[in-house]
């Protein structure tokens, strides 16, 4: 059995007590956080790239000298001091001989040696020596030159003889030519190539005219309309007779007679002339 039930509080302080019993105390806020102090966002530094190693560059081997950079220098020696003849067996041999047909530096032997057979009037053993070169060489324009000047001698075309003469002088003596040294061997045989080949002409006129107007002895001789005192002066020393009235040019009977000694002597002058016209160019 259970008792008789609690009567309910009456007095304030019962009724204060009561509530303090039923009622849980009032739960307290929790303090709200200060807010953290904004700050910039970090930002991790980029990863360096890994460094590549550079490859390797080619390895530069040193051009080994070929039988032709080895005889130029005796080539030289041998224009500069007028031995033709010696230079011609020389580069004869050295061109024939050399290992490296297509390297360029054949040319070194070439070119002189054309030059060389030219001033010696061999014209067939010059054409030898440019029909030897392979098609890379002979397309070169220091071939080329060689080629028209033999082609203009051979057909005895006397303008094109000096101009082609002139215009080969010129390339190997401007300053892109790509070797100084065998340009200017080349530029002193090409002036003495001109040398004698007037000389040579000059003792035929004497043999197949008896008189020959000025103008036409100039075109043979390769001397311009301008030049026409300076050519008088050279066949007046020759002992060649000038008529001023009618213009009229008659060759010595002695020079036409000593053709033979003159054709000698002219050849050591084209010679002395090589030796000359270097010794010029190296100054």
């Amino acid at each position: 059995m259970t008792g008789p039930p609690t009567p309910p509080p009456s007095s304030a302080v019962e009724i204060e007590d009561a509530a303090r019993t039923v009622l849980p105390p009032p739960a307290q806020a929790a303090p709200t956080p200060a807010p953290a102090p904004a700050t910039e966002p970090v930002t991790a530094p980029p990863a360096e790239a890994p460094v590549e190693e550079a490859p390797p560059g080619p390895t530069i081997v040193p051009k080994q000298p070929t039988t032709y950079d080895l005889l130029f220098p005796s080539i030289k020696e041998l224009a500069k001091n007028g031995s033709l003849r010696e230079l011609i067996e020389v580069a004869e041999s050295g061109d024939l001989t050399g290992e490296y047909h297509a390297d360029p530096s054949r040319m070194l032997l070439v070119g002189p040696l054309v030059l060389a057979y030219l001033i010696s009037d061999e014209l067939s053993a010059a054409r030898h020596v440019l029909t030897r070169l392979p098609d890379s060489l002979a397309a070169y324009p220091l071939s080329q030159g060689l080629f028209q000047l033999l082609a203009s001698t051979h057909e005895r075309k006397y303008q094109d003889v000096y101009r082609r003469a002139e215009d080969l002088h010129q390339y190997v003596s401007q300053p892109a030519f790509s070797e100084a040294e065998l340009g200017q061997i080349m530029a002193g045989m090409a002036t003495s190539f001109i040398g004698s080949f007037r000389k040579k002409t000059f003792e035929l006129l004497s043999k197949a005219y008896t008189s020959i107007p000025l103008p036409l002895a100039q075109w043979y001789l390769g001397y311009p309309a301008e030049q026409s005192d300076e050519f008088l002066n050279v066949t007046l020393a020759n002992g060649w007779k000038f008529n001023q009235d009618t213009r009229i040019l008659t060759p010595s009977k002695s020079a036409s007679s000593s053709r033979g000694p003159a054709y000698a002597q002219s050849t050591l002058q084209a010679f002395n002339l090589v030796a000359d016209t270097v010794a010029n160019l190296e100054a």
